[in-house]
């Protein structure tokens, strides 16, 4: 240890001496005064490993801290098997290698091409894959269908670990993902299945919404059956072409379906427009027809009052109704002539004579 210098006699009378430390004998002095710690076995342990390997542990422990985003979720491995899923925030998990953890993002929609690629970002080139693009019709016909395919994870335990998938490098699919190889060959497959169920008309006209929906459809029961935990959004038919050898004739096809469509449009239109018009035509007629009613029931109710009166009349004094009637009779029978009534003293004569070139105010024997 470090010594003041003293003061000597001897030959010399006085010299001063002087004990030289170096600094590596300092760090061993301190060392040596540190007592051990024998409560740790064999001949123990300094107290400044101990405070080392406590700050050690201090920082590891401290690295299992991260942060998910709102969009992620992150899969929590203990010694390489899967023992929890962590959702957005701040969280801590066992370091490695104790633990690992996996995030992922979770709410993004993915896509995938099936039948043909799209060049690079900033490009408009499509490339046909013929060999998943060409398929057989129903109806025994050939057709190069392209379709994407979007979907979405949905359980992210399955997602990781359910199904051993070679991957996807040309798609940035880890080795492992069932999105690879695997969800390519099932949407080949579902859409094929599909499209073979269909004629080719259906393929390329009507029939589109209904093979899109039906493939989707087929996709999920078979991603479902493998625990797969992935969730198929949509299935988007992009090109549906006949072989070159027939395409102008099924462009025909088209062209004659679309002016169908527009026929049936401007028929719609028409309808439309003549529909009111004829409603309210309809609705003038019958209100016309309904005044005609009316007025035909009012005459025939006041032609039958006039004859219940003429019957009481008939009743009270025959004689006078009966020659009343046969007057307004002759009128009707002979409209526009002179007529004569004889009656009186000349009606009883041998050989009345009726002065039939006078006017018709010429009166005889008290009547005319």
């Amino acid at each position: 240890m470090y010594r003041p210098p003293e003061d000597g006699g001897g030959d010399n009378g006085g010299n001063t001496g002087r004990e030289q430390v170096s600094l590596e004998d300092l760090i061993e002095r301190f060392k040596g005064g540190i007592p051990p710690l024998g409560f740790l076995g064999g001949g123990g342990i300094s107290l400044i490993v101990l405070i080392g390997i406590i700050v050690a542990g201090i920082i590891w422990l401290a690295s299992g801290v991260f942060t998910v985003d709102p969009d992620e979720q992150a899969s929590l491995r203990m010694f390489g098997k899967f023992n929890s899923t962590a959702g957005s925030g701040l969280n801590w998990w066992w370091p490695s290698p104790v633990g690992q953890r996996d995030i992922v993002q979770v709410t993004q929609t993915r896509t995938l091409e099936l039948g043909f690629r799209s060049g690079t970002e900033g490009t408009a080139s499509v490339t046909l894959v013929a060999v998943e693009a060409q398929m057989i019709t129903g109806d025994e016909n050939i057709v190069d269908v392209g379709a994407v395919i979007q979907y979405r994870i949905a359980d992210l335990r399955n997602y990781l670990f359910e199904v051993d998938d070679p991957g996807d490098t040309d798609r940035g699919v880890a080795v492992g993902r069932p999105d690879g190889r695997t969800l390519r060959d099932i949407a080949e497959t579902s859409l094929r299945q599909v499209v073979g169920a269909r004629t080719i008309d259906d393929a390329l006209t009507e029939g589109r919404e209904q093979i899109q929906e039906d493939t989707r459809l087929q996709m999920q029961t078979i991603l479902n059956s493998y625990d797969a935990g992935i969730s198929i959004i949509s299935v988007l038919l992009q090109n549906v072409n006949p072989p070159e050898e027939v395409r102008d004739a099924f462009e025909d096809v088209v062209v004659a379906q679309e002016e169908k469509e527009r026929l049936r449009n401007l028929a719609d239109a028409y309808e439309a427009d003549q529909l009111p018009r004829a409603q309210g035509e309809a609705a003038k007629i019958v209100e016309a027809a309904e005044g005609f009613k009316q007025g035909r029931i009012a005459l025939a109710q006041g032609e039958a009052d006039g004859f219940k009166e003429l019957l009481e009349g008939y009743l009270n004094s025959k004689d006078v109704t009966r020659q009343r009637l046969y007057l307004e009779a002759m009128e009707l029978i002979l409209p526009g002539t002179t007529k004569f009534v004889v009656t009186g003293d000349v009606a009883d004569g041998v050989l009345p004579f009726l002065p039939l070139s006078s006017t018709g105010n010429t009166s005889s024997g008290g009547g005319q």
